[in-house]
């Protein structure tokens, strides 16, 4: 009669953990930095938004390789099988979604003093809709006159609550289409 009431017991507080685990989520931070040709960018994975679980560094120069090409032509059909799915799934992990840091600075220019001026002026008006949406945000646009460039430095944190990310989750999964699209996604990266 202990051991089950102490296994109850055990089983109850795993099970708890568990529950504060989900609701508590994830944090996912992302910084970001493009100068030039050069595009760097952090990503961070914290639980309980303070442990690191990972962390990652990246640094490339911009450029496209052809067997990519080739390897998203087997994934088409599949993916234009499930694409409903998909959009479904986003619409319904919105609620589990929310931005809780938003960064973002962008140098702007072009040859044209008259062009920059127009587009730096669509820029700000889009940076003023994003302010609105998150009022978290600060974002801002600096206009580059006489020279060509397009160099931007930003940050984002997005808490996920997983809780609410659960049920989406799996109804996703269950769907034939959406385990095709992932068997074919697995088949592709196996062949290289």
């Amino acid at each position: 009669m202990n051991t089950i009431y102490i296994l109850g017991m055990i089983l109850l507080i795993i099970i708890l953990i568990l529950i504060i685990f989900l609701y508590m989520g994830l944090r996912i931070s992302l910084s970001f930095e493009k100068t030039g040709s050069k595009l760097s960018a952090i990503i961070k994975i914290n639980i309980f938004k303070k442990i690191t679980v990972y962390n990652s560094s990246k640094e490339k120069e911009t450029s496209k390789d052809e067997d990519d090409e080739k390897e998203s032509k087997n994934l088409m059909k599949p993916l234009k099988n499930a694409l409903p799915y998909i959009s479904d799934f986003l619409k319904k992990t919105v609620k589990s979604l929310k931005v809780s840091k938003l960064e973002n600075h962008l140098k702007f220019g072009l040859a044209s003093y008259a062009d920059t001026a127009q587009y730096i002026g669509y820029i700000w008006a889009v940076n003023g809709f994003i302010k609105t949406l998150y009022p978290v945000s600060k974002v801002s646009a600096e206009p580059v006159f006489g020279d060509p460039v397009i160099d931007f430095k930003g940050c984002l944190d997005v808490d996920i609550n997983l809780l609410k990310l659960l049920l989406p989750v799996v109804s996703l999964i269950s769907k034939k289409e959406i385990r095709i699209l992932i068997k074919t996604f697995i088949g592709d990266k196996n062949e290289k």
